[in-house]
Parts: C-alpha cells; sequence; structure tokens
C-alpha cells in the first residue's frame, strides 16, 4: 500500500467520523436541550446521548457494508473487497470495524501502509479505484 492510499484511508475514516457524528449530534442535542427547556428530567436527558452513542458505535461498525464503501471511501475512490472482488458486506464490516474499536493499535498499522488485524480476520483488503 502506497503513502496515497494510506492518506485517502485517513482521510476516508475522518469522513465517516464527521459526518455519522454530526448527524447524531445535531438532533441529539435538539432534543436534549429542548427537554432541559420544558424541564425535562435529567434521566430522560441522558437517554437521548446514550442512543446517540450507541447509534454512532452501530454507524462506525456497519460503515462499510454497502458494496464495501462507507460515504467517506466512495468521496475518495476507496473500497474494500473480499478475496473474490466483491463489496465487504455487513458481516465482514462488522468484523474489520470491531477489531479498530477493540485494538486502537490498528491506527499504527494503517498510518504505517500496513494491513489491519481487522482486515486479516474479515479477510478483506482496501483498494483504490
Amino acid at each position: 500500500m502506497n503513502s496515497h492510499t494510506t492518506l485517502l484511508r485517513v482521510a476516508a475514516f475522518l469522513v465517516d467520523g464527521l459526518c455519522i457524528s454530526f448527524l447524531l449530534i445535531l438532533p441529539a442535542s435538539v432534543v436534549s436541550y429542548g427537554l432541559a427547556w420544558v424541564g425535562g428530567a435529567i434521566k430522560a436527558i441522558q437517554i437521548v446521548w446514550f442512543v446517540a452513542i450507541a447509534i454512532l458505535g452501530i454507524g462506525m461498525l456497519i460503515r462499510d457494508g454497502y458494496k464495501g464503501r462507507s460515504l467517506g471511501k466512495q468521496m475518495l475512490g476507496l473500497r474494500i473487497v473480499t478475496p473474490a472482488g466483491e463489496g465487504c458486506g455487513w458481516g465482514r464490516s462488522v468484523a474489520r470495524n470491531l477489531a479498530l474499536l477493540l485494538f486502537p493499535i490498528e491506527v499504527f498499522f494503517v498510518l504505517r501502509g500496513r494491513q489491519r488485524v481487522g482486515d486479516r480476520i474479515a479477510r478483506t483488503t482496501v483498494m483504490q479505484e
């Protein structure tokens, strides 16, 4: 993997994280501030943020499942493929991204241009289109 692909992978991850976060933070903020305005219980506000964070986590796990391309990867011309050349699918997306959550050291593999443990587990490869 060359340094150009490595930079694209990092940028795609940042785009994915920012998009998912923005789509969740804005509605969660509006709802929680609305609840606070009308004197809603603190527990209700906590539930709003717990749900938003849970959706964020699920979104980050399944983000590559649709045709092997998250929004960031699609924007930057990357795709995750199986050995058969197909998109990674939902199950492989969860497997490769769960490894990223469990083993933060995965970031260093990407930055060094090496294959992530999650990609080895899911038997996937990130490639430029």
